[in-house]
């Protein structure tokens, strides 16, 4: 009798795909072609949707709100409505690609926590206001933010800068950067030290690089830059070494990505720290829609965290082989998803369990 069940239970979703055939997304990178973050980002979705048996096509919103909305538009009209798609909200746009994918009843998930408390209310949560949004995948960014203060505020004591002056580089004004400064600030008021300044770089490594000039000739004191990203942290270190500081000896400097280059001068000792993991996220968003294509999560919950993890010389030569989409050959995202593994209470999207499973 188990054999039988065992038996139906694969022929019944073995005619659910075949009764619904490929599946069609379209992966919306909300930056260019060349961004080193979301490229990464778009490299282990397309890795995921080989794994799932999905058709990906990818528009590219070229870091603007209004760009990222004619892409999609232009996609629309010129081929048939994806099956889903999955997206960020540029903030400011209060769902303005949210309304078009729920007119074309194409389902979509969202990926970051990127709007204001006021869009926010606007837009409600997945499956209120926009029946056809599925879920929002996110982590935490005002822990992420803490996190990071935290480890470069303890670096800076073990080398005797018992209250250190602190400044931010920012990216830009709103929801994501906010949030991760919010967690910054909440660090600092429990501990010494002085947020002297907070700059905003735009994500931009050469903006970034301009700013660290001028916030060390202002403050000479400086001993941490806490950047919102790796490509201005990158920047920030090598100007501050330019005006003579040593990265983890009198400055301190990290950001959030874990890029490839970050994780390489973290190694070095010429960035103090990364957080990331959410370089996976487009991955689980495509989990996410599989499920939901199959019919196995269709009432599980429309909001998913994930948690971070902070990368530092102890650890940056096991996360390096995490970030390699080489590595991940042998491992099939099939094994992520409900469908295929019917024993998941929860998604297991955290990075730090896949890290201590596979590498």
């Amino acid at each position: 009798m188990k054999n039988h069940v065992i038996l139906f239970a694969i022929l019944y979703v073995s005619s659910c795909f075949s009764a619904h055939g490929a599946m069609r997304v379209l992966f919306v990178n909300p930056s260019t072609a060349g961004d080193p973050f979301w490229h990464k980002v778009e490299t282990f979705a397309v890795q995921a949707a080989r794994d799932l048996d999905i058709n990906l096509d990818i528009v590219y919103g070229d870091g603007h709100r209004e760009f990222q909305h004619r892409a999609i538009a232009r996609y629309l009209a010129t081929h048939p409505a994806p099956d889903y798609a999955v997206l960020i909200n540029y903030p400011g746009g209060s769902g303005q690609s949210m309304q078009l994918l729920e007119q074309r009843e194409v389902y979509f998930v969202t990926l970051e926590e990127t709007l204001s408390q006021q869009e926010r209310e606007l837009v409600q949560k997945p499956g209120e206001r926009f029946h056809y949004w599925l879920a929002e995948l996110s982590h935490d960014n005002q822990h992420a933010g803490q996190q990071l203060a935290s480890f470069l505020h303890n670096k800076a004591v073990e080398q005797g800068i018992e209250s250190p002056l602190v400044a931010a580089i920012g990216g830009h004004y709103g929801g994501e950067t906010n949030l991760r400064v919010n967690g910054l600030r909440d660090f600092l008021a429990d501990h010494q030290g002085q947020l002297v300044q907070v700059v905003h770089g735009r994500w931009q490594q050469e903006i970034a690089r301009q700013q660290t000039a001028k916030l060390l000739r202002r403050y000479p004191e400086l001993s941490i830059i806490w950047c919102a990203s790796d490509a201005m942290a990158l920047a920030a270190a090598q100007q501050a070494q330019q005006h003579g500081k040593v990265v983890n000896k009198d400055m301190f400097i990290g950001g959030f990505d874990w890029l490839t280059d970050s994780l390489s001068a973290i190694a070095d000792g010429r960035q103090t720290a990364s957080v990331g993991g959410h370089f996976l996220m487009g991955a689980w968003a495509l989990v996410k829609a599989y499920d939901h294509r199959f019919s196995v999560s269709k009432s599980s919950t429309q909001e998913v965290r994930f948690k971070l993890a902070i990368a530092h010389q102890g650890n940056v030569k096991r996360i390096l082989p995490l970030v390699d989409p080489d590595n991940w050959q042998q491992i099939d995202f099939k094994s992520y998803t409900r469908t295929h593994n019917s024993t998941l209470d929860e998604y297991p999207f955290d990075v730090q369990s896949i890290l201590n499973q596979h590498f």
